[in-house]
């Protein structure tokens, strides 16, 4: 439909040319039809009254007198009408030729028009370029086509730099990270918008407020981040939603602009021009803006966080529920501001003009440096005070006071929340499966009472007998089943094996102080039950225990 109704407009074009143009030759008709009323009203009195001057009647009869009379008239009225044909001539011969020439112009201005036109969708950037600034020099050529060709180069920047393109512009259109990308990364990567883009921009900011009509410019929901606008004009701009982070605009007029919901990010903005502006919601956050006019302005849920308004002028401006926090407004103008409702925590106002500013509901904290001499508790607004974190040790005290002791120390929990209710019992190493397959050896545990000590074992002599009495191993017996009586409370499944025969020859050996122990002449299998390392015969635990 928008196609239609631009094809609509093109149509009507030359028919309001036409319209004009006949308007003008009508003006131009009664211009000469009452300069011919008056000329002829000038000769009449010219023929009548002029006559006797020119030519002497002295001497001559009546009818003498009047034929010189008539003659003369004559005479005149050729004159006044070969004049007045001779004026008619020219200026229907000029009139022709600037007529003509006006046409030329006009065919010529229309080809120059729709060859720019066509150089916009060229897909080189040079031609794209020649295009927009061929636009540019058409409309101040050509006051009565100003608004229409900026109206264009805005279209143009809405079509190339939407607000979901990527940043810098997109994939095509000469977009480029930042100034020094190309030069390995070195220099500004701050996203810009594209040569072309920007080449727009730049036309549209330098257009003349004279020739332009009361239409704003639209470049609402525009991607602009990084853009060059040193001294724009943007009177009644429409940006809202548009993106100018890190935008440049200095020395800017942006006079009741509409930026709603825009973001001006880091942007520069010293010395700019914002009188009566809608910046509801914008987002402003360090943002400089340095002797800027903000006079009358709408910042209403503004972000103005650490923002730089040293000498900024916000009298009469509307700063409900904005966000001040960081914020430097050292010697700003805020006569008559509202600030309903906002964050001032941590904000530099010191030397500020705050007469007649509400203040009602303002946060402010113990950062927040006021002008001298300012009652801020006589304004309303309300001190944030920060409540302290409790020391952890006295809720760890009292928990550890409610609850058992167990465990070491250095199993307690981090948190009391996380202690279980239920004790801890105490860490138990795994019991082997045989006394004999643990790593360490146990200790002996003492008999109560102790045993009686035992004389030394006689030396053996040949042909003497190497079976010793069965009453002698039993203390050993008993010391052995103690040292495995806590494994078999732990494992209370598990069994010693009965010990084979070759016990009492091994017990022997070691009495007879052999060198190396004696080994078991059969090897008995481990129960089924057992899945640890296989049983050896129980000489070896009874040789291990006389050796101790």
């Amino acid at each position: 439909m928008q196609g239609v109704f631009r094809d609509m407009g093109h149509s009507s074009s030359p028919a309001m040319k036409r319209t004009s143009s006949w308007r003008r030759w009508l003006s131009r008709l009664l211009l000469l039809v009452a300069a011919l009323v008056v000329l002829a009203g000038v000769c009449a009195l010219v023929i009548r009254f002029a006559p006797p001057w020119l030519v002497s009647t002295n001497g001559l009869t009546g009818t003498a007198r009047l034929t010189e009379l008539s003659r003369v008239r004559v005479g005149l009225i050729v004159i006044i009408l070969g004049a007045i044909a001779g004026a008619v001539a020219i200026y229907v011969l000029r009139s022709s030729t600037n007529e003509r020439r006006e046409e030329n112009r006009e065919r010529i201005l229309i080809e120059r028009f729709m060859r720019a036109v066509d150089q916009l969708g060229h897909a080189a950037m040079d031609v794209r370029l020649g295009g927009i600034y061929s636009l540019e020099r058409l409309a101040r050529e050509a006051p009565e086509d100003h608004p229409p060709i900026m109206e264009i180069l805005a279209a143009y920047v809405r079509e190339h730099a939407p607000v979901g393109a990527r940043a810098g512009g997109r994939a095509g259109n000469g977009a480029r990270p930042g100034a020094g990308a190309a030069a390995g990364g070195q220099g500004d990567a701050r996203p810009r918008p594209a040569t072309d883009v920007q080449a727009a921009l730049t036309v549209v900011g330098r257009r003349e407020m004279a020739y332009d009509t009361d239409a704003p410019i639209a470049l609402s929901h525009t991607a602009l981040a990084g853009a060059t606008m040193t001294g724009a004009h943007l009177e009644r701009a429409l940006l809202s939603g548009a993106n100018l982070e890190g935008a440049d605009l200095f020395k800017a007029h942006l006079s009741a602009a509409d930026l709603e919901g825009a973001n001006l990010r880091g942007a520069g903005l010293l010395l700019a021009n914002l009188h009566d502006t809608v910046l509801w919601g914008a987002n402003l956050e360090g943002a400089r803006l340095y002797g800027a006019n903000l006079e009358g302005a709408a910042l209403k849920g503004a972000n103005l966080k650490n923002a730089g308004l040293t000498g900024a002028n916000l009298k009469d401006a509307g700063l409900h529920g904005a966000a001040l926090s960081g914020a430097d407004l050292t010697g700003g103008n805020l006569e008559g501001a509202g600030l309903e409702g906002a964050n001032l925590e941590g904000t530099n106002l010191q030397g500020a003009n705050l007469r007649g500013a509400v203040l009602l509901n303002a946060l402010y904290d113990e950062a927040t440096i006021w002008p001298d001499g300012f009652d801020v508790t006589a304004q309303g607004a309300v001190r944030r005070a920060w409540p302290t974190e409790p020391a952890p040790w006295p809720r760890a005290s009292g928990e550890a006071a409610r609850r058992p002791a167990v465990g070491w120390p250095h199993e307690a929990r981090a948190t009391p929340e996380t202690v279980p209710e239920a004790p801890v019992e105490w860490p138990q190493p795994p019991a082997p499966a045989w006394p004999q397959d643990s790593e360490e050896v146990p200790q002996r545990q003492e008999l109560w009472p102790p045993a009686p000590p035992q004389a030394p074992p006689a030396p053996l002599t040949f042909g003497a007998t190497r079976h010793a009495p069965a009453e002698e191993p039993a203390p050993v017996e008993s010391a052995a089943a103690a040292e495995s009586e806590p494994a078999a409370e732990s494992e209370p499944a598990l069994e010693s094996a009965p010990a084979p025969e070759s016990a009492p020859a091994a017990e022997d050996a070691s009495a007879a102080g052999h060198a190396e122990p004696a080994q078991p002449e059969t090897e008995v299998p481990p129960p089924a039950w057992a899945s640890q390392t296989p049983h050896h015969s129980g000489g070896g635990d009874r040789e291990r225990t006389n050796s101790e």
